[in-house]
């Protein structure tokens, strides 16, 4: 293993004891300091380029040092903080919508790349005439949303419209203004975008995930998905998958957690199993059928997990005595091997 000696400034392999390289300059600053106030104090550099701020934190700011004309030294700063604005009118409206971006972006847990992404859609529409007359909240927030769809976060409509108590027929026509506005910039389609969080919410195993991929990819892969929602897509395809690994959520729990409606899970759910049906509980040792269910809507009951199969045969194959065990899902199909 090799290593680096910083008080010799030598890379020495611990094995054989050879130094590799000697007198190897640090790169680092020529003074210590043991406080961050006086880490501060010492720094001669500012801090990195950002897009979130109007002029890229390029500019200079008056310091909070002892002074003897103490309203002096806040007048100097209050001119200060007014020249770094250019007096034009797309300047000004720069500076107020990345102040909001900066100020909302804190209400929801998105990483730093996703802001410096809407903060770069915001300057390339400050450069535009169309939006002048929506309300810049709005304009600010559609932005934020755009730029999660771009990094492939997984954020709903629904979510950002409640958060942030906007209308959704606005929200609406401020995304559809950046897509105008921004050609260039495009959401990367992920169908699968969705599951993590949905199993984190409803708590239940990442092993299902596999299967909730699966379905979520074929409805995508053969157009059943056009025109819906991926959110409530995946959440259909958890509903089905949660049943037949033994781990049944409810309809309107899921509900509850994604912030849909109970009918929209239905109806995907409906979907699903029109497509990729019947379900199908097998016997893994003589492939006897221990159940089938072939469209939502025959029994008010609905899909049965694999406990309650088991439990309506006595936990054996009524054909060859097999004991029951374990649920397997079988790939590319809604069966189940028992």
């Amino acid at each position: 293993m090799i290593i680096f000696d910083a008080q010799r400034g030598e890379y020495i392999d611990t094995e054989t004891g050879e130094v590799i390289e000697e007198r190897v300059a640090d790169l680092g600053p020529e003074w210590r300091a043991f406080e961050y106030k006086e880490r501060l104090e010492r720094e001669r550099t500012g801090s990195p380029l950002s897009l979130k701020v109007h002029d890229h934190g390029l500019s200079t700011r008056i310091g909070a040092g002892s002074s003897r004309d103490r309203i002096k030294l806040i007048r100097m700063r209050r001119l200060h903080e007014e020249a770094r604005i250019l007096s034009s009118e797309r300047s000004k409206r720069l500076v107020t919508y990345l102040a909001i971006l900066n100020r909302e972006a804190t209400k929801i847990a998105v990483p730093e790349h996703v802001k410096q992404s809407a903060a770069l859609i915001i300057r390339k529409l400050a450069k535009k005439k169309s939006h002048r007359k929506s309300d810049p909240y709005t304009i600010v927030i559609a932005s934020l949303y755009y730029a999660c769809k771009i990094n492939n976060v997984p954020v709903s409509f629904q979510e950002f419209v409640t958060k942030f108590s906007i209308s959704a027929s606005d929200f609406w026509n401020a995304i559809k203004q950046i897509k105008e506005a921004v050609p260039e910039l495009r959401p990367r389609v992920l169908p699968t975008k969705f599951i993590p969080k949905i199993l984190d919410e409803l708590k239940l195993p990442s092993t299902i995930g596999p299967k909730v991929a699966e379905i979520v990819n074929f409805m995508y892969n053969k157009g059943l998905a056009s025109g819906k929602s991926l959110l409530t897509v995946t959440a259909g395809a958890t509903y089905i998958v949660s049943i037949l690994s033994d781990n049944k959520k409810m309809q309107k729990e899921i509900a509850e957690k994604l912030g849909i409606t109970e009918a929209t899970i239905r109806n995907r759910y409906r979907e699903i199993v029109k497509a990729l049906g019947p379900v199908r509980y097998v016997c893994q040792e003589c492939g006897f059928e221990l159940y089938r269910f072939e469209e939502v809507g025959e029994d008010t009951h609905g899909v049965m997990t694999p406990s309650e199969v088991k439990s309506m045969h006595d936990g054996k194959c009524p054909r060859c005595g097999h004991e029951l065990g374990t649920p397997t899902l079988v790939p590319g199909k809604l069966e189940v091997m028992l």
